[in-house]
C-alpha cells in the first residue's frame, strides 16, 4: 500500500473548503484511504502547525480546533505519529491556557 506523508494545508483545505480544486485533490485521498488504497501518515509536526493555522490565521477557538482535532486523530485509515501522545495533549488544551506545542513538550518531559 502507498504512503502519502500529508502536509497541513491538505487536512486544512480538506475541512475549510476554502479553495475547492484543493478540496476536491484532498477528498479524493481521503477516499482512497478509507478503502484502504492507500495510506495518509500525518507526523506530529503536521497536527502542530494545523492548530497554530487553525487558531491563529483563522481564530477560531480552542473547541472548534479541538473537534477538528478530535476528528482527525479518531480516523482508523490514518497513520498518526504521537497518536496518544495528542490525545493526551488535546486533553489539557481545552482546559489551559498553554499553547498546544508547549503541552507537547510538558508531556514528553513528563514521562521522561
Amino acid at each position: 500500500m502507498k504512503k502519502y506523508y500529508v502536509d497541513s494545508n491538505f487536512f486544512l483545505r480538506f475541512i475549510l473548503k476554502d479553495n475547492l480544486n484543493q478540496w476536491k485533490v484532498a477528498n479524493d485521498y481521503f477516499k482512497e484511504a478509507k478503502l484502504e488504497k492507500v495510506k495518509l501518515v500525518f507526523l506530529t509536526e503536521t497536527i502542530i502547525e494545523i492548530e497554530y493555522v487553525l487558531r491563529k490565521v483563522y481564530k477560531l477557538s480552542r473547541r472548534i480546533i479541538l473537534k477538528y482535532l478530535l476528528t482527525l486523530l479518531s480516523i482508523n485509515n490514518f497513520e498518526i505519529t504521537d497518536q496518544e501522545l495528542l490525545k493526551d495533549t488535546l486533553l489539557y488544551y481545552v482546559e489551559k491556557n498553554i499553547d498546544f506545542v508547549d503541552i507537547i513538550i510538558f508531556l514528553k518531559a513528563r514521562s521522561q
